[in-house]
């Protein structure tokens, strides 16, 4: 889905931007999310931070079976 229809930037492209390690301003500024009009910076930003959740609770799931 598109997050930022000025500058065509994908939540597909966010999270391929998230799992270079880059953190979230980085990632505003790369992709140039917010540049145009900034209405997309707090979707972008709640996407990225719910993915970032996900990924978090993930692997909490995962370490908790290591150790059981």
């Amino acid at each position: 889905m598109y997050v930022c229809i000025c500058n065509g930037i994908t939540e597909e492209m966010l999270e391929t931007a998230q799992k270079q390690g880059l953190n979230d301003r980085e990632i505003l500024n790369r992709l140039g999310v917010g540049n145009s009009c900034g209405v997309c910076v707090i979707d972008a930003l709640d996407s990225m931070r719910a993915k970032t959740k996900t990924a978090q609770t993930q692997q909490k799931h995962t370490d908790s079976k290591k150790i059981s």
